[in-house]
């Protein structure tokens, strides 16, 4: 994409690596460069479509937040006059601080970040399952290579006991607690020094894991077939991944496309 606007400078957005929810992703214009990553927990990323899809329209303004889990980051993209556009990132947690402010071509901003993330999704470094949210619909018809209706008949002919099996198999996850601790800020500090970073327990404590099955009626054998059926669609609707981030096939848009492919 060309200007003729000699102060315009080139931007580069960088999405290069995804790690339990994390997205990371590097913005360069000139000699500006910020470092940042969106988070699943926060997931911005229909929030990010719809701000580029307003820029492809015309707006004169658009603006777009998101959280990184720490602060609260805001891009902002004004049409100044006709041959100047401006795009600033800025920290607007508390007192507002401006990161980056350039001259930078709508288009530019527009191809940058959706290209960008397009292209890093079909690279081997894009690992959906720590970003994509993903349902138990979804992981069963794939693993028993059934579709949804193939599904629920053969979920319905079980007993509660299969039943409670094959969804724990599809989606296995399991609670810790650490019973030895004093109390509740004990064991979170225990979790974390074991869990989230691999220490070893000091000889005065344990860990005791169980299996964190979905709850389950316990008269659901009795269950008319139109009951059973309506509870199996809400387990089917449950996420098995653990991160509830967009799937990159909700964040296409043809208005950005027809935009890109205008240019």
């Amino acid at each position: 994409m060309t200007t003729t606007n000699k102060n315009t400078e080139l931007l580069t957005v960088n999405f290069y690596k995804i790690d339990a929810g994390w997205l990371y992703f590097k913005i360069s214009i000139g000699r500006q460069t910020f470092d940042s990553v969106f988070s699943a927990v926060f997931d911005p990323m229909l929030d990010l479509k719809q701000w580029l899809e307003a820029i492809s329209i015309g707006v004169q303004q658009a603006s777009f937040t998101y959280n990184p889990e720490g602060t609260v980051i805001k891009f902002d993209f004004e049409k100044i006059n006709n041959e100047k556009e401006v795009f600033t990132i800025s920290d607007i947690y508390g007192d507002e601080k401006c990161i980056i402010k350039a001259e930078v071509d709508r288009g530019q901003i527009v191809k940058a970040f959706y290209l960008g993330l397009l292209n890093f999704a079909r690279s081997d470094k894009f690992k959906s399952k720590e970003w994509e949210i993903e349902y138990m619909e979804e992981r069963m018809c794939k693993l028993l290579k059934l579709n949804k209706l193939e599904l629920i008949d053969y979920l319905i002919d079980m007993e509660r006991a299969e039943l409670i099996e094959i969804l724990f198999q599809a989606d296995p996850l399991y609670t810790v607690s650490y019973p030895s601790a004093k109390d509740k800020t004990e064991e979170l500090k225990l979790f974390i020094e074991n869990k989230i970073q691999g220490g070893k327990l000091p000889d005065n404590h344990k860990s005791v894991e169980e299996r964190d099955e979905l709850d389950i009626p316990k008269d659901f054998n009795y269950w008319t077939k139109e009951k059973k059926i309506t509870f199996i669609n809400e387990c089917l609707k449950y996420p098995t991944n653990g991160y509830h981030g967009t799937k990159i096939k909700d964040f296409r848009s043809k208005i950005i496309e027809g935009f890109l492919e205008s240019k």
